[in-house]
C-alpha cells in the first residue's frame, strides 16, 4: 500500500500526490460521462490546468483532498474532498468524483463517503459537512442517503448543463447524525 491516511474495508483514501495528475485523470476529467453531474468538464482540461488545481487544493488550509485507493487492485480510482473548510462555523462542502467507471455502482462512493464524513468530525472537529448534487443524479442521492446524509432543500434552475437548467439537492449531515447512526444506514 502507498501511503494510506484512513483505511476501509474495500479502499483506503491518502494524500493525492504529484504522480497521480497523470493521463488517467486527464481522461476522467475531460470524459463527458464521468463530468456529466460535475460543474467539472464544462471546458477542456489539460495537464497544465490539472497542475494548478493539485497546487491549488494541497496547499490551502481550506480544502483537503484524498486520492481514493481500490486495495485490492492497489489503483487510485478517484477522489474525494473537503472544500471551502468554515473553521469558524466549523463546516465544509463536500465533493467527489470515482473517475474510473470500472468502480461505479460498486459503493465505492458511499464508502469514501462515510469514511470522510468520519475524517471531517473525528479529527478535523468539524461539526456540519454538506454537498450539492443534480436532481437528477438519483444514485448518487441514494448514495450519500446511505452514508448518513439527508435532504435539505432544493434550489431551482441552479446548474445549467446539455442545453437546460437544473435543479440541485441539497444534503447535509451533522455530528450529532453520525452519532445516533454511526453507519449512516
Amino acid at each position: 500500500m502507498k501511503h494510506p491516511f484512513i483505511m476501509g474495508q474495500k479502499l483506503y483514501l491518502r494524500a493525492l500526490e504529484r504522480s497521480d495528475i497523470n493521463e488517467d485523470y486527464l481522461c476522467w476529467i475531460n470524459d463527458p460521462e464521468v463530468t456529466e453531474y460535475m460543474t467539472t468538464g464544462t471546458f477542456p482540461s489539460n495537464m497544465e490546468k490539472l497542475e494548478e488545481y493539485y497546487h491549488r487544493m494541497t496547499t490551502s488550509p481550506n480544502h483537503v483532498i484524498l486520492a481514493i485507493v481500490d486495495k485490492g487492485a492497489e489503483k487510485h480510482i478517484g477522489n474525494i474532498a473537503l472544500n471551502d473548510i468554515d473553521w469558524i462555523s466549523r463546516m465544509a462542502n463536500l465533493g467527489i468524483m470515482i473517475g474510473d467507471k470500472q468502480f461505479w455502482d460498486k459503493d465505492y462512493g458511499t464508502e469514501a463517503t462515510r469514511l470522510m464524513v468520519q475524517y471531517a468530525f473525528g479529527r478535523l472537529n468539524l461539526h456540519r459537512v454538506w454537498l450539492g448534487v443534480y436532481a437528477g443524479h438519483q444514485s448518487a442521492i441514494r448514495a450519500y442517503q446511505k452514508a448518513g446524509f439527508e435532504v435539505e432543500g432544493e434550489l431551482k434552475n441552479e446548474l445549467y448543463r446539455y442545453g437546460k437548467y437544473h435543479n440541485r439537492v441539497i444534503m447535509g449531515i451533522t455530528r450529532e447524525k453520525l452519532q445516533v447512526n454511526p453507519e449512516g444506514s
